[in-house]
């Protein structure tokens, strides 16, 4: 959020700048210059990624753990899912429901594999094949330690992958911050280099 807003902030100085440029010194192409790159950085700042659903690696996550904390009481799979529904909203929700109802009539597998998908995520999948092994093999200690590991390896990849997008964020408006500031510099040293030949002529 902050990085928005410190973009956004250097969007809208140059686009004030480029319009005192234009003001002051009557100059189109610099004040074009200096406009065109705040404009443009302001729309890439504008454009939002709207998530059509709550159907996203984190809130698989959050609503898993949930799952975990329920199954670490010593309850059973199905109990623990139908109260984890409750932590839930939206196609989530729709999603968690439609996997808990098909397994009043499916028990095989393919009710976990199918609420996987979604997710596009190998190991989701694994995740909810472990699962139903828990659900068709009983909660012994081995099955809830191999499922707590594919739990935490899909955090620890999600959390990762994280950083990296907050760190690519930082770079992008280094990036723009740099090139808006090289615009500036270069005007200025034209203008100087103009006044001075002025000043001679």
């Amino acid at each position: 959020m902050l990085v928005k807003w410190l973009e956004r902030s250097a969007g809208l100085l140059l686009v004030a700048i480029g319009a005192i440029i234009f003001l002051w010194k009557k100059n189109m192409m610099f004040a074009l210059i200096f406009a065109g790159v705040g404009v443009v950085i302001l729309v890439l700042t504008f454009i939002s990624k709207k998530e059509k659903s709550n159907i996203t690696l984190a809130n698989f996550i959050n609503v898993f753990t949930h799952f975990r904390v329920a199954l670490d009481n010593n309850l059973n799979v199905y109990r623990a899912l139908n109260i984890t529904m409750t932590t839930t909203s939206g196609a989530m929700a729709t999603l968690l429901e439609s996997l808990i109802n098909a397994l009043e009539n499916d028990h095989s597998v393919t009710p976990f594999i199918n609420f996987a998908l979604p997710f596009k995520h190998p190991l989701v999948s694994q995740i909810m094949i472990n699962v139903y092994m828990l659900v068709n093999h009983g909660i012994d200690p081995k099955r809830l330690w191999q499922f707590n590991y594919l739990f935490e390896t899909l955090v620890k990849e999600h959390n990762d992958a994280e950083i990296a997008l907050h760190e690519s964020s930082y770079e992008r408006f280094n990036i723009s911050l740099f090139v808006g500031t090289g615009v500036m510099i270069m005007t200025l040293m034209i203008s100087i280099m103009g006044m001075i030949g002025a000043y001679i002529a």
